[in-house]
């Protein structure tokens, strides 16, 4: 017999004959065979079914295997939680009265949005650490008190919180209270003093760079400070001297760790870059990540220029000069900067005190022939200082608006009418914020008219928004109520610089920022004792040289000996571009998949931004960059696409560069969306 099942015919045909058979009730030899073709056919198509279904299922599991879990991130904001803060109204941080300071003022530097708890007016509990929805509210928490009993605080609360994923790092504390110390894994045993070296005990991501050598571990040979003697229970330790823990980690899940730093003390965090790098290795373990100004501050100088407007150059006799003309301004200023491509800051006055007819006038209308037989011509210095602007070289700040003290009429005045040659030279009629005169402080509403007209008047002349205030003669009011930096911080200014004191200020903070941002002044005849090798490093801030417009009229070669007198590889930085990075908010989106950014530049503090690029620089702990690396990633910025190598994840920072424009920048770090998995 032919075979026919190879085809369709076929297979109709023993169809056929095989109905004919049981319409006849046959159980012949053929009727057997058909059964079971049949029945082979239905079992190889069940089979090839099932083989199909199995295939799914292992394609579905194996790409289960090969996709990378969601990475979620902490919250970019931490809890500085403080003992004590010396201002009731928790608007002012000073390095004379606030033993936090340091902290707060490397954070602010670094970029790093944090907010404080004082313990001294404040109850922690679950409010301040956890969102409505139950989610934690900061990615770590600093913990910088040491009280003898913590009383009736919660920390209850924050051991649920590292729970829930929020970091600790606690800092020159013995941690006294139970629950904070079986955090950290440490026992409080006694004080110690030592000078035994420091070794590194456990190779870690903290220690990282000590390792490496970038950051020797500093000699202890003549350091007796009282230090604290931690005792581990379940911390390990990571650095030590002797037999007493240094830093310690409790890892205490995946990613959630209590370090513990024995600095001697809370100022050696800015001084010292061992202490430093540190605190700053502990932070990005902790959070998982950390951005910061992709700026080398450590061979970056701010020039300031003062006292361009003020009306003392023409009569008094220890501080006379001809006011510099728009051709001075060009050739001295302008040009020098240029070469060099600098950058400067005038400090001016807009209120001229016109002795004659005892008023607060412009000084830009003055054209005269001074005391001294000096033509003096203020129109042409406007000139002169618009033509700096319009070259990209400098930028318009406040030294106030007159300058002056602004109570010229009680005794020991009036000034108007006193002899130039005896009361009329007091110094401290020249202070404008503190009434140096009568040895009192200038009041509050005094202090924020002088601001106001002084920024309304800036405006007026050179249509620019100043944000820093820098009071004249280095005197200021620091009471609580009189305290100029804050008030100054109320009319909208972004920074404040005394010579001495310089402070980050905001509508809600204003924070000293000593120690972090080192101020030097200089003259004419004072560049051979500047010694820029002797300053101390700066590596989280600019150094601001302050120096006045007297210099490049006294000595028209000053700018090009300044420049000469500086290492090499200085280079100037602008004020408000300074301003508008340590005023850039960032924060993170910490219920996205991935690592989500965004960066607010507003238009006031950071107007600077608004035609200039900023660049900043990622820093990834080990256990997040792994996680980012495992899977293929795709970086945007403002939601457009922008390249990164597997390559970018080998270190241990990533750059950031966001575009020219004000408002809120994103940065987005994400699984693709369309990548084939390997």
């Amino acid at each position: 017999m032919q075979r026919t099942e190879s085809s369709p015919n076929g297979h109709q045909q023993l169809q056929g004959r095989y109905s004919r058979s049981r319409r006849v009730g046959g159980s012949s030899p053929i009727i057997k065979c058909l059964h079971k073709y049949r029945t082979d056919r239905r079992a190889l198509a069940t089979f090839g079914l099932l083989l199909l279904c199995v295939t799914a299922c292992i394609r579905s599991s194996s790409a289960a295997r090969i996709a990378a879990p969601p990475i979620h991130t902490k919250p970019y904001r931490v809890l500085l939680v403080v003992e004590h803060w010396s201002d009731p109204y928790g608007l002012v941080v000073s390095s004379e009265t606030d033993k936090f300071q340091p902290v707060a003022a490397l954070l602010k530097a670094w970029s790093i949005p944090f907010d404080i708890l004082r313990l001294d007016h404040q109850h922690l509990d679950a409010t301040y650490l956890f969102r409505r929805s139950g989610g934690i509210r900061y990615g770590a928490v600093v913990w910088l008190a040491d009280p003898s009993s913590y009383g009736e605080q919660d920390i209850g609360s924050l051991e649920a919180a590292t729970r829930a994923g929020i970091g600790l790092v606690v800092i020159d504390s013995r941690a006294l209270d139970s629950t904070l110390g079986k955090l950290l894994g440490l026992k409080f045993k006694d004080f110690y003093t030592s000078t035994d070296i420091f070794q590194v005990t456990k190779q870690h991501f903290i220690t990282r760079d000590i390792a490496a050598g970038n950051n020797v571990l500093p000699p202890q040979s003549h350091d007796y400070s009282n230090r604290l003697w931690v005792q581990p229970i379940h911390a390990e330790v990571l650095i030590a001297q002797g037999q007493h823990p240094v830093l310690t980690v409790n890892q205490l899940g995946s990613d959630v760790s209590a370090i513990w730093l024995g600095s001697p003390n809370l100022s050696m965090l800015c001084e010292s870059g061992f202490w430093k790098n540190l605190l700053f290795r502990s932070l990005v373990w902790s959070l998982g990540y950390v951005v910061v100004p992709n700026a080398d501050y450590g061979h970056r100088i701010i020039f300031e220029l003062d006292d361009w407007g003020t009306s003392d150059k023409g009569f008094l006799s220890y501080w006379r000069y001809l006011e510099p003309s728009e051709e001075i301004i060009r050739r001295d200023l302008i040009v020098p900067l240029q070469r060099h491509h600098g950058m400067a800051s005038a400090e001016v006055d807009t209120g001229y005190v016109d002795r004659q007819s005892k008023r607060v006038v412009s000084p830009w209308t003055r054209k005269f022939t001074d005391l001294y037989g000096l033509n003096q011509d203020y129109a042409s210095t406007l000139r002169g200082l618009k033509n700096a602007v319009e070259a990209g070289v400098l930028d318009i700040e406040s030294h106030g608006w007159t300058h002056m003290e602004p109570n010229l009429e009680s005794p020991p005045g009036p000034w108007w009418t006193a002899d130039l040659s005896g009361e009329g030279s007091m110094v401290g009629w020249y202070a404008e914020f503190a009434d140096q005169r009568r040895g009192e402080e200038v009041p509050a509403v005094t202090q924020i008219y002088h601001m106001e007209r002084s920024l309304a008047e800036l405006q007026e002349d050179f249509g620019e928004q100043a944000l820093e205030l820098k009071p004249g003669n280095n005197s200021w009011s620091t009471s609580q109520f009189n305290n100029t930096a804050g008030l100054a911080a109320r009319v909208g200014f972004g920074l404040f610089h005394g010579d001495k004191a310089t402070y980050y200020l905001d509508h809600e903070l204003v924070l000293d920022m000593a120690n972090v941002v080192p101020d030097f002044n200089t003259r004419y005849d004072l560049l051979d004792v500047l010694k820029p090798e002797r300053w101390p490093d700066h590596p989280d801030g600019p150094v601001i040289l302050g120096f006045h417009d007297r210099d490049i009229a006294l000595d028209h070669n000053f700018m090009e000996r300044l420049f000469a007198a500086l290492p090499s590889n200085y280079q100037t930085f602008g004020t408000n571009q300074y301003i508008g990075i340590i005023h850039t908010q960032i924060s993170s989106f910490p219920d996205s998949e991935g690592l989500h950014l965004s960066f607010a530049q507003d238009s006031h503090y950071c107007a600077y931004f608004a035609n200039h690029p900023s660049s900043w620089q990622l820093w990834l702990s080990d256990p997040l960059r792994e996680q980012l690396a495992a899977s293929h990633q795709e970086v945007s910025i403002d939601d457009k696409p922008t390249s990164i190598r597997e390559a970018d994840f080998k270190g241990e920072t990533l750059a950031i560069d966001l575009p020219p424009g004000l408002g809120i920048h994103s940065w987005k770090l994400e699984a693709a969306k369309n990548s084939k998995e390997p």
